[in-house]
């Protein structure tokens, strides 16, 4: 699979909200950092989606960037996004930059990072 399908197939989890799809998608030893500057691993990012507490409802991508060399790569996406996040509804613009590992498995993202994404 190439980074770009790695990329497209991390989304369709994370609008499905499919467990199985983001376990292997995600590097044993993921860690992400929110808009509001938390950390997070990889277990509390699949646990907020087998709770419900983090439901995306829309995930349409703006646009992606993907740089791969050899057996890493970045992906920035920028994307509208409307999810319900313990039990409210939010609704943001957001970049997605995530530096993913292709190992065995597969593409595998190592670590990302969230944030508001700028005026068009």
């Amino acid at each position: 699979m190439s980074l770009l399908a790695a990329e497209h197939a991390l989304q369709a989890a994370q609008r499905a909200g499919d467990v199985s799809a983001l376990e292997a998608l995600l590097h044993p030893r993921c860690v992400g950092a929110g808009p509001d500057g938390s950390v997070f691993s990889k277990e509390d990012d699949l646990a907020s989606y087998r709770s419900g507490s983090l439901r995306i409802t829309r995930l349409e991508e703006e646009s992606l960037d993907v740089q791969e060399d050899g057996a890493s790569g970045v992906t920035r996406l920028v994307a509208a996004v409307d999810a319900v996040q313990g039990g409210i509804a939010v609704s943001a613009r957001l970049t997605y930059t995530r530096l993913w590992v292709r190992g065995d498995e597969g593409w595998q993202v190592l670590a990302a990072t969230l944030a508001p994404a700028s005026a068009r």
